[in-house]
């Protein structure tokens, strides 16, 4: 199995001015070790790097912000001796960037050259207690975010929120709260390109699995000092991984395991993670890569002579470049003969996509030793590496660099959040106002059918005039005739049902048509609407299937254990096809069962009318005690059939007509001289009421079907988008 060596970049010393520069957002070094935590952690080196400072201050360039953190890159700080010259620094930014250098292993340009020297800027603090309250602050904001519906980019605001969670509680955080722990760099690239032998050789033992099957690497491994790893084994990096300490030889792990490694052959202050390849077949080990980088203080990327033009590459470079984390490039099993040319290709492909990485390495294609790449090959990154663990400048310019970039993010990606939430609210509002609108508009046209002569048309004008023809229902002069009341007794009640039946049972059918007809139209309406839109029709589905499956357990119980669960010893064969057709009949009712009113609506409407006419007549026989009443009386099922009529004719076309006869005018003729004119409008009055509160009631009902729907998705806070913007300000504000 062919190997590899390793050539540093000439850039290097130019790149490490910028890094440097990068302690515009966290200092290395402050007048009393004491005052800051950052301070304290960050300036410590050999064994006082595995200590946390106990104080809460986290130094900071004036003036910083995200612009201000860029234009620190290009500052250098000053390291030991009086400043350089522009020439001896190196290149200035802007004028090509970084550039690999061809050099042989072994060569005198294989040494990492040491970093420009620069004045050092005047620093700043900023209370680590209110950068990590702030955090948690954001943290409980984003985690409490509504998004109940499926709206347009739901998926990816989802998606997102757990990648904040996921970096607030996996990098964020526990760098605040202890920045004097190892950097952590993570070893990303792609299938093939040498990662697990990189790793071996720069620890010295083999602690991550190689070979040639691929995926090699399916759990992650953790490399670090002896020193360093209880850190990593107390949760703190990746709480919410679980981990496993490593013994004897490297072995392969159970995915989803993080193996910790401890070997004297890693520096102290820096830990190197070898991650999942990021092309795997093997989804979750793509998802593991991606959350490892976002957990990490340095990105090592790992590409071969083969692959480094593939998409995958460039999406976790140009992951990198947005998120403005601090990178390292390594280009491997580099053909000698090709190398001058596929390196120019590699360099001229970063550059031409913004990657700033300004340490970049080669590794020839060359035999391996013991499956390990020969100490001159990996000596450069080893020495890279621990450099960066070492130097207190350097450390501080990585870890304010990459935390800089990632809380950059935030200033644009919780502020899209909040704009979802805030979607999510309108569309809520929009939903219930549809069917508020539908059935108010449904509760407008009752309220004029029941007085416009709608409902006094067919067979109601058929019934009316049998109805004339039957004494019972006209006034007559002397004591009041009983209605239901009344013992009815001879030829009359042995005839059966009166005319007067007949016309209240028509009259009380064409109530609850009305009713039902209104009803359905305003559900067909607010389904149709909702069924336009992506959320609704989302909420419809889940809402209908929900009543389909409780419908057809019903069904299925009872086919099977008769009503009210009592079994019975039918036949077996006959239960099971019972039990196929209530599923068959539940199935189709599910695909209607919000496009119009509810089943049982009807028989409602009947019950809700029923006691309506009832109060009718009691009204009616209350207002019947004047002195002409005495002497002109209605039978009492008749009178409030008088009533209805008049009422429901009231504001007719027809009502001004002369016609005697007509339905519209001789029930108010009728009851005239029994009440007198202002009376009688004022129980015609108080009649229209209580139908209309009944009606209003009956379609609230079917309304408040609607509404469960929108409920039953989640509740919306109406406020949450304020809280996560005042959030992400506070969080600006203490930076």
């Amino acid at each position: 199995m062919e190997g590899q060596g390793v050539a540093p970049s000439s850039a290097s010393a130019a790149g490490r001015q910028d890094e440097s520069g990068a302690s515009a957002a966290v200092a290395a070094e402050s007048q009393d070790p004491g005052e800051s935590r950052m301070t304290s952690d960050v300036a410590g080196n050999g064994a006082d790097q595995g200590q946390s400072g106990n104080d809460n201050d986290v130094v900071k360039a004036p003036g910083h912000s995200a612009a201000s953190t860029q234009d620190a890159h290009n500052t250098p700080v000053q390291d030991d001796g009086p400043p350089q010259s522009p020439e001896s620094a190196g290149p200035e930014p802007g004028e090509g960037g970084a550039q690999f250098e061809a050099a042989e292993p072994g060569s005198e340009d294989a040494t990492p050259p040491e970093p420009a020297a620069a004045a050092a800027q005047p620093h700043v603090r900023v209370d680590a207690r209110l950068l990590e309250a702030a955090l948690l602050n954001l943290r409980k904001r984003i985690a409490a975010v509504p998004l109940v519906f499926e709206i347009s980019g739901a998926a990816a605001v989802k998606t997102e929120r757990t990648k904040l969670l996921s970096q607030i509680d996996d990098y964020l955080l526990p760098r605040v709260r202890r920045s004097a722990a190892p950097v952590l760099v993570a070893l990303v690239g792609s299938t093939g390109a040498g990662k697990s032998t990189l790793v071996n050789s720069i620890v010295g033992a083999h602690v991550s699995a190689t070979g040639v099957r691929r995926p090699t690497t399916n759990s992650p491994v953790l490399a670090c000092h002896p020193d360093e790893i209880d850190w990593f084994a107390e949760n703190n990096f990746l709480p919410t991984l679980p981990r496993v300490r490593q013994e004897r030889l490297a072995r392969p792990g159970r995915d989803g395991l993080l193996v910790l490694a401890a070997s004297e052959g890693m520096p102290r202050g820096i830990a190197l993670l070898d991650t999942p390849d990021i092309d795997s077949v093997v989804q979750a080990h793509h998802e593991f890569a991606y959350q490892f980088l976002d957990a990490s203080d340095l990105w090592l990327f790992m590409t071969s002579a083969s692959r480094y033009a593939d998409g995958a590459v460039w999406e976790v470079l140009q992951h990198a470049r947005d998120r403005k984390a601090s990178l390292g490039v390594v280009m491997s099993r580099v053909p000698q003969q090709h190398r001058a040319e596929l390196v120019k290709h590699f360099t001229a492909m970063l550059d031409a996509n913004g990657i700033d990485a300004a340490d970049r390495f080669v590794i020839p294609e060359i035999p391996l030793i013991d499956e390990m790449l020969p100490p001159d090959a990996y000596q450069p990154i080893r020495d890279w590496l621990a450099d960066t663990a070492a130097r207190a400048d350097r450390r501080v310019a990585v870890l304010t660099q990459t935390m800089s970039g990632v809380l950059d993010t935030f200033k644009t990606r919780v502020p899209a959040i909040a704009a979802h939430v805030e979607a999510q609210v309108v569309l809520r509002a929009e939903l219930r106002d549809v069917a508020e609108l539908a059935f108010q508009g449904a509760f407008a046209e009752a309220g004029a059918g029941l007085q416009n002569g709608t409902l006094l048309r067919g067979e109601v004008i058929a019934r009316w005039e049998d109805g004339l023809a039957d004494v019972d229902l006209r006034p007559r002069r002397g004591v009041k005739v009983p209605g239901r009341g009344g013992n009815k007794k001879g030829k009359r009640a042995r005839r059966g049902p009166s005319r007067t039946a007949a016309l209240n049972s028509s009259l009380r059918s064409a109530l609850e048509s009305l009713i039902v007809s209104l009803a359905d139209r305003a559900a067909e309406h607010v389904h149709d609407t909702w069924r336009g839109d992506q959320a609704g029709a989302v909420l419809l589905a889940a809402a209908a299937a929900e009543r389909a499956r409780d419908v057809r357990a019903k069904q299925v119980f009872e086919s099977v254990f008769g009503p009210g669960g009592q079994s019975g010893h039918g036949d077996p064969a006959a239960a099971d096809l019972a039990a196929a057709d209530a599923i068959t009949a539940a199935d189709a009712a599910q695909t209607a069962v919000f496009s119009r009113s509810s089943p049982d609506l009807a028989l409602r409407a009947t019950r809700a009318i029923g006691a309506w006419q009832d109060h009718l007549t009691r009204l009616a026989e209350a207002g019947d005690l004047s002195p002409v009443s005495r002497r002109i009386s209605f039978d009492t099922d008749a009178l409030s059939l008088v009533v209805l009529l008049a009422m429901l004719g009231e504001d007719a076309p027809g009502a001004a007509t002369t016609d005697p006869a007509s339905i519209y005018t001789e029930p108010r003729q009728m009851l005239t001289p029994v009440f007198g004119a202002a009376m009688l409008t004022e129980i015609l009055a108080k009649a229209r009421a209580d139908l209309l509160e009944r009606v209003r009631l009956l379609l609230d009902e079917e309304l408040i079907r609607f509404v469960e729907v929108i409920d039953a998705a989640g509740s919306c806070d109406d406020v949450a988008a304020i809280r996560l913007y005042q959030a992400e300000f506070s969080l600006e504000a203490v930076r």
